[in-house]
């Protein structure tokens, strides 16, 4: 009997060990609530990721799987950004979802560094078909510790956007929102914009057939916040979180990386560079004391890392000087090139390079003067193309960049619109030589206080100051090619 009951134990601990290492053996999450994994020891599956190696570049990657299976509709919220992961320590934390078997998985979802309490940590939601299996894999690419997940499984009629995509077609007073659709194949979508920090319920709301909207009569250099929902006729799903954009910037413009709320929106990456808050204060730069923009390089791997500029407007023969930061205390490669869209593929004028050097503490950089051929939109991108670390992978640091232009964009616009009759006691007539798109028009007294305004989507046009009080007033023209202030008399 005891040998017997030797054998039975023995047994259901190699059942134990084998538990979790690999897809054929995740395991079943059959209610919502807080998981703890053991040390993630077991197989990794490529998909989401395809790394050979943990973020040391030279260990071994590990996974640990679980799986769901809903029986209706709904959405799903797996993460790891919890308390007890942060204190006393970070755990560091990466997902991948997959769909399909076990022997022929696919990317369904995944993320990394998504987390509030810290952006070690992963939350991830997502929209979940009824009688599909997802499988879960955490990895060990950075940190193989076990750590506690929560896991929800919401049943949903109308079924919530999960994935925004990228925008498009931006321009100073336009741009174009996109988004995956929903598995509810709803009627319509809905779109509440408006500035930054908005409170919702109080923006513009508009409604598309289809996951794409162009949103037109923006302000230029603006940022925005916006939400999505799925309209299911007699019920509505719950809005995204908050999503971001910002209209083409007019020049002079600057960033220092150090607000993460503003700072870092219309920028993006192509590669393995890393947004990074400072620590020690001396990472950064003394104009940009908290945070800065980090290139890695891994060992073994040319490093051919993107850095891209928000989209800027310049017009035709403008002069744009550009300054920034640099520190890498080992030998790095970086180049500043200027395009019209924010791929690698269109950036095709280098403007400056920097083919081998050491900065071991910040040196400003100036690079030679661009000038703009033509009028319309452009991009500028950070190109790091250092050779492959030997030994362990090195970092390139980037901080404080600013873009300076020869035009008061408001004196040069200001030259090119006519406004008539000036004094006026009934209508003002607007045009421009340059056939620059106004989005809004507004009366400001010598206080600055705006009296009257209007929203415009054309070269030229008329407003009424009829209605305004006898005195000087000074009217802003906002337009796609920047801000232009006129003097204007009521009589």
């Amino acid at each position: 009997m005891k040998k017997l009951l030797l054998l039975v134990v023995l047994f259901l601990g190699a059942l134990t060990a084998s538990a979790q290492l690999d897809c054929a053996n995740a395991v079943v999450l059959t209610a919502n609530g807080i998981t703890t994994t053991p040390t993630i020891n077991g197989t990794f599956q490529t998909g989401c990721y395809t790394d050979a190696f943990d973020n040391t570049g030279t260990g071994s990657i590990n996974g640990i799987w679980y799986k769901y299976t809903p029986t209706t509709s709904g959405q799903i919220t797996i993460s790891s950004d919890l308390t007890q992961n942060v204190f006393p320590s970070s755990t560091d934390t990466r997902l991948q979802v997959f769909t399909g078997d076990c022997g022929n998985l696919t990317c369904y979802n995944s993320a990394d560094d998504t987390g509030t309490n810290t952006l070690k940590l992963t939350t991830l939601s997502f929209t979940a078909a009824a009688n599909t299996t997802y499988y879960f894999q955490w990895d060990n690419f950075y940190n193989s510790a076990g750590f506690d997940f929560d896991f929800t499984f919401t049943e949903l009629i109308c079924l919530p956007v999960i994935t925004v995509n990228s925008v498009t077609n931006t321009t100073a007073t336009s741009i174009t929102l996109n988004w995956g659709a929903s598995l509810s194949t709803p009627s319509s979508y809905d779109v509440e914009y408006g500035p930054l920090g908005f409170t919702q319920g109080t923006g513009t709301t508009v409604s598309t057939s289809t996951n794409s909207i162009t949103i037109a009569q923006l302000t230029a250099s603006t940022l925005y916040g916006y939400y999505v929902r799925a309209n299911c006729g007699p019920t509505q799903s719950a809005w995204t979180t908050v999503n971001t954009f910002t209209t083409a910037k007019i020049l002079p413009y600057a960033s220092g990386f150090d607000n993460a709320t503003t700072d870092f929106i219309g920028w993006s990456t192509v590669g393995n560079g890393a947004y990074s808050i400072s620590t020690p204060a001396q990472s950064a730069n003394a104009h940009s004391p908290s945070q800065y923009w980090i290139f890695n390089n891994t060992v073994g791997s040319v490093s051919n890392n993107w850095l891209f500029t928000p989209a800027i407007s310049l017009q035709a023969g403008e002069k744009v000087t550009a300054s920034f930061w640099l520190r890498y205390a080992t030998t790095r490669k970086l180049k500043f090139t200027v395009g019209s869209t924010p791929t690698p593929g269109d950036q095709t004028t280098e403007i400056w390079t920097n083919p081998s050097s050491t900065f071991s503490s910040y040196a400003q950089q100036t690079a030679p003067v661009f000038t703009a051929p033509t009028t319309g939109i452009y991009y500028f991108a950070f190109n790091d193309f250092s050779a492959a670390a030997i030994t362990s992978f090195t970092t390139l640091r980037l901080d404080t960049v600013n873009f300076a232009t020869n035009l008061s964009t408001s004196d040069f616009l200001s030259s090119k619109f006519a406004i008539y009759p000036n004094p006026a006691n009934d209508i003002l007539n607007f045009s421009n030589q340059d056939n620059a798109i106004v989005s809004s028009v507004e009366m400001l007294d010598l206080n600055g206080r705006v009296v009257k305004s209007v929203k415009v989507n054309a070269t030229e046009g008329q407003f009424s100051v009829s209605d305004l009080a006898i005195g000087i007033y000074m009217m802003k023209i906002s337009t796609d090619q920047g801000i232009a202030t006129k003097k204007i008399i009521k009589e």
